[in-house]
């Protein structure tokens, strides 16, 4: 037994020496009682590309037009002032891999942006920071279960799937006045529409319209609430998976959609000092 005893306490050493490094990589690094913390800027965007996974899609305008890329070149001219260390947008966590080999195609020249806005504001302001990579932060796993799954839950009870029929009509009425007013404005000022506190607010509380879906003990609408709500957790962990220092100021690039909850999740968190896009869009 003693040829074993050496061998066992330097392995038993080197587990201690690497396990801080190994679970700071895991944990990132926040402190809630720290004096100085990371920065964080949410900014909430409207869907560039055509098409997107919301319920209700809306064409909009392109912004790869040469007036839109001169805005889009205004726009990064208003983020740099932040001097983000770190860009984190609304790609699923999963693909990291392929979404850093677009990016650095990117920035070989080997890679076109295409309109969405993970390309368009995230890959352009990175290369314009000389980052070296993005980040994929996204969760987004919609459950199959009818019991979360607000839209087959009400096809199997009519005056359900009514109601939901007409939140739909509302919802493509908004979409399309949506759309109109962001082709009628400058991409700063739709964001800076997009990241208005009244807004948010109102654009949060149409969620809750859903939590009408439910019969009896079926709380369907409510079940959906909970994993919406889960899945911004999930967004804002993996945030705090890739904050390395108090030094970090990061960028988080996401529909609009998500902006009353991660900024609400990462100011109730107390890891980050959580500031308003409107302070740089507005400057």
């Amino acid at each position: 037994m003693k040829y074993f005893t050496k061998p066992l306490f330097f392995t038993g050493f080197f587990i201690l020496t690497i396990l801080p490094i190994t679970l700071k990589a895991q944990l990132g690094n926040v402190n809630q009682d720290a004096e100085e913390k990371p920065k964080l800027v949410v900014l909430g965007t409207y869907h560039m590309a055509t098409t997107t996974s919301n319920v209700i899609n809306k064409d909009v305008d392109d912004v790869t037009t040469p007036e839109r890329q001169r805005e889009m070149l205004e726009l990064m001219g208003k983020l740099r002032k932040f001097n983000p260390t770190k860009i984190a947008l609304e790609c699923d966590y999963e693909v990291n891999d392929k979404a850093q080999k677009q990016y650095h195609d990117y920035l070989a020249g080997d890679f076109k942006l295409t309109r969405n806005e993970v390309h368009q504001i995230g890959f352009r302001l990175g290369k314009e920071l000389n980052h070296k990579k993005i980040y994929c932060i996204d969760w987004g796993i919609f459950p199959d279960d009818p019991l979360y799954n607000y839209i087959t839950y009400s096809k199997q009870h009519p005056e359900l799937n009514e109601y939901l029929n007409e939140l739909y009509k509302d919802n493509e009425e908004k979409s399309l006045r949506s759309a109109e007013k962001i082709a009628s404005k400058s991409i700063i000022d739709n964001l800076i529409d997009e990241n208005q506190p009244d807004n948010i607010d109102i654009d949060h509380q149409g969620y809750f319209t859903l939590l009408r879906i439910a019969k009896d003990d079926e709380y369907v609408g409510a079940n959906y609430m909970a994993w919406w709500y889960g899945r911004n957790l999930k967004i804002l962990t993996n945030i705090i998976r890739f904050t390395e220092s108090p030094n970090d100021r990061i960028l988080v690039v996401y529909g609009a959609g998500h902006n009353k909850l991660l900024n609400q999740l990462a100011r109730e968190s107390a890891f980050y000092d959580v500031e308003s896009p409107l302070k740089y869009l507005r400057d």
